[in-house]
């Protein structure tokens, strides 16, 4: 489609459960595969994900593959194929509708968070330190980027309005939201 060739986007037509098609798309260079439900209303729809991941990852298993899903029960399969991330859109519709409720707006506001379009978005950052830096640290580093530190994601698990105190240490990433992506923050004593 001429609005893919505009935007720089490599297409390919076929079936993503096949090998020849993933070749054509060029799977063994790509750094990223995302695959969306077909059909948001159909969860059957989770099964052919669960078969293009597979496919996808017996062939490129460098490739960092997140996949969406509609039923939550699918998580498990799509973790055995091999995916790297997993989106279960009925746990974030959810979501939004009891915060919505709660916080009338607060959609709205994720939703900005969210895009990838103009204004801030949330990001992880890799934090450089050395050792007996505290949060603070980090926050004056991302203030100075443009950035508003939120917490950390240490080993998987986030820790959101951390105090100024807090210790870092080493794998830490920054949680921050921001108008552009920064490398990382180097923080040192």
């Amino acid at each position: 489609p001429s609005e893919l060739v505009v935007r720089q986007v490599r297409y390919v037509r076929g079936d993503p459960t096949r090998d020849d098609t993933l070749q054509r798309a060029g799977m063994n260079a790509a750094r990223h595969a995302i695959v969306l439900t077909r059909d948001a209303g159909d969860p059957a729809s989770d099964m052919r994900n669960v078969s293009i991941a597979l496919a996808i990852e017996s062939r490129a298993s460098q490739v960092n593959t997140v996949v969406e899903c509609i039923d939550p029960g699918t998580r498990e399969l799509l973790t055995k194929a091999g995916c790297d991330r997993i989106v279960c859109s009925a746990h974030f519709d959810a979501l939004y509708v009891s915060q919505e409720l709660l916080n009338p707006g607060t959609q709205d506001i994720v939703a900005d968070l969210l895009s990838n379009g103009q204004g801030q978005q949330l990001y992880l950052t890799p934090i450089v330190l050395e050792r007996g830096q505290r949060f603070k640290d980090v926050a004056d580093r991302a203030a100075a980027a443009g950035h508003v530190a939120i917490g950390l994601r240490r080993q998987q698990v986030n820790q959101l309005n951390v105090g100024p105190d807090y210790p870092l240490q080493p794998g830490d990433l920054a949680v921050t939201i921001g108008e552009r992506r920064v490398d990382r923050f180097v923080v040192s004593a």
